[in-house]
């Protein structure tokens, strides 16, 4: 299971605007929230986590991708996926509208409970530590540990 924004795609720039902003202004601002969300296609993908997918795909492994942002009418996710040509070889977990009120990390470990996946890898330390927390072999993973000893 790999997580989609801000580990399969970058959005650290995006995030970091988005935070600088709101400490700036000492607010929560909806609008600056809505662009953040529609940025999603716009991410370039983590080439380092990309290829271990690839590497997944090209072993007829069908890797499920996950992304617990609320449903919106962006839909991004679909199509950033297609964009980087992984939709017919990946399995997409998405939150669903009778799951709103289920916090990400917790909505993450009931699909790893549900799906037994043997390796999860999650941009948010929160994520790692709930997975870890388990009674099943599945371990998790920055996407930092996929870095190649020439990219860093």
């Amino acid at each position: 299971m790999v997580d989609l924004e801000g580990t399969l795609s970058d959005h650290r720039d995006r995030l970091a605007t988005l935070l600088e902003n709101e400490e700036k202004y000492q607010k929560r601002d909806r609008t600056a929230w809505k662009e953040y969300y529609k940025g999603l296609i716009n991410d370039p993908p983590r080439s380092h986590i990309m290829e271990l997918v690839k590497e997944y795909i090209a072993e007829d492994i069908r890797p499920l991708i996950y992304s617990t942002r609320f449903i919106n009418k962006y839909k991004h996710e679909e199509e950033w996926l297609r964009l980087h040509g992984l939709w017919d070889h990946v399995e997409l977990l998405q939150r669903q509208p009778h799951q709103t009120q289920i916090k990400g990390p917790e909505l993450v470990l009931q699909w790893v409970r549900e799906h037994d996946p043997i390796f999860i890898v999650d941009d948010r330390e929160e994520v790692r530590d709930l997975v870890r927390g388990l009674n099943s072999a599945c371990v998790a993973y920055a996407p930092e540990a996929f870095l190649n000893l020439e990219e860093t």
